[in-house]
C-alpha cells in the first residue's frame, strides 16, 4: 500500500498539478488538485500515514484549492475551496489553505454521505467500545478528543459521527483533530510527542491548528465500533468534575440539535437517532480538568463493560 510519506516531493506536487492525486480517509477516497505549496505543506505533515495513489483512477469526492481569481492569485493571494469545480465558500488567505481544506471536507462529508445518519460529535474507541463526544463549538470537545487520542484512544472522528445502518454501527473517518487558540499550546505541553499541521492565524474563531491522528487509527480505519456511551461535555475554567446521567428523551433531543442530515433522512433519520438514544446511556461531562474527564470516562465505560 502506498503512503503519502512514500511519495517524493516532486511527485506529490505533480500529482496534485495535474488531478491525479488520490487520497484515502476512512472509506473516501478523495480527488485533490491545487498547485499550492501552502496546501501541500499542509497535507504532508498530518496526511502522510494515509494511503494515497497518483495515477489517477476511482475517486468519491473531487475537492480542490484554487485561486479566487487572476487577479486574486498575484495581488491578495486568495483561494477558494471547490467541490466538484463549484466554490460554496468565500474565498480565504493562501496562508489559510490546509485549515480550508478540512473545513471544506467536514462540509462535503455533513452534506453529501447520506447513507449515514451524522451528528456534530466526536468519537473515541476503546476497547472495542464506541464513545461519542457530542457538544457545540467552544464546549472543549475537541481539545478532549485530542487528549484522549493521544492516551491510546481509538480517534474515529474530531467532528464527524457517522452512524450506520439499523445496527447502528459508528464509522471511523479519522482525521487531524482541530484545535483553537490555548487549545494548542495546552495539547503539546500535555504531549509533547503530538504533531501539527501549520498554524491558521486571525481566522474567525482565532487561531487554529490541526493535530495529526495517530498511525493506529489510521491504521484501523475500516474497524467499525458499537456506541456504548453519549456524552456532552463542557469545559468550564475552575469548575470541579460534575457527572450527569442525561435521560434517552433529552439526549435525543441534543442530538438532534447535532445533525447534519436528520431532516434530510425524515422517518429513517428519526428511527436511528431514537434507537441510538435508548441504546447507549448519556451523561453531562462538566469539568476543568483534563485529567479529571478522562479518568471519568474510563470510569464510565467500565460500567459499561461490567
Amino acid at each position: 500500500m502506498l503512503r503519502l510519506a512514500d511519495v517524493a516531493d516532486a511527485d506529490f506536487a505533480r500529482g496534485l498539478r495535474c488531478g491525479a492525486f488520490r487520497l484515502q480517509v476512512g472509506g473516501f477516497w478523495l480527488r485533490i488538485d491545487g498547485d499550492i505549496e501552502a496546501l501541500r505543506i499542509g497535507l504532508r505533515r498530518v496526511y502522510d500515514h494515509y494511503p494515497v495513489s497518483l495515477s489517477g483512477g476511482y475517486y468519491d469526492f473531487d475537492l480542490g484549492l484554487r485561486p479566487a481569481s487572476f487577479l486574486r492569485r498575484w495581488f491578495r493571494r486568495n483561494i477558494v475551496f471547490c467541490i466538484s469545480g463549484q466554490a460554496p465558500f468565500l474565498p480565504m488567505v493562501v496562508d489559510h489553505a490546509h485549515a480550508l481544506f478540512e473545513w471544506g471536507l467536514n462540509w462535503t462529508i455533513g452534506s453529501s454521505v447520506h447513507q449515514y445518519l451524522i451528528l456534530h460529535s466526536a468519537v473515541v474507541e476503546k476497547r472495542g467500545k464506541g464513545v461519542m463526544l457530542s457538544a457545540a463549538s467552544g464546549s472543549g470537545k475537541s481539545t478532549l478528543t485530542a487528549e484522549l487520542a493521544m492516551r491510546g484512544w481509538r480517534l474515529f472522528s474530531d467532528e464527524l459521527a457517522l452512524i450506520d445502518g439499523p445496527e447502528l454501527r459508528l464509522v471511523p473517518f479519522p482525521r487531524p483533530v482541530s484545535l483553537k487558540n490555548q487549545s494548542i499550546d495546552l495539547i503539546r505541553r500535555r504531549n509533547p510527542e503530538a504533531q501539527f499541521g501549520p498554524l491558521a492565524h486571525a481566522t474567525q474563531k482565532g487561531t487554529i491548528a490541526h493535530m495529526r491522528a495517530p498511525d493506529e487509527s489510521v491504521d484501523r480505519a475500516t474497524e467499525t465500533a458499537p456506541p456504548a456511551l453519549i456524552i456532552f461535555p463542557k469545559w468550564t475554567a475552575g469548575a470541579p468534575l460534575r457527572v450527569s446521567p442525561v435521560g434517552a428523551g433529552q439526549a435525543a433531543i441534543r442530538l438532534i440539535d447535532q445533525s447534519f442530515n436528520y431532516p434530510v433522512l425524515g422517518p429513517l433519520g428519526f428511527s436511528r437517532l431514537a434507537d441510538l438514544a435508548q441504546s447507549a446511556p448519556a451523561w453531562e461531562l462538566e469539568y476543568s480538568s483534563l485529567d479529571d474527564a478522562v479518568e471519568a470516562l474510563d470510569d464510565l465505560l467500565a460500567d459499561v463493560d461490567d
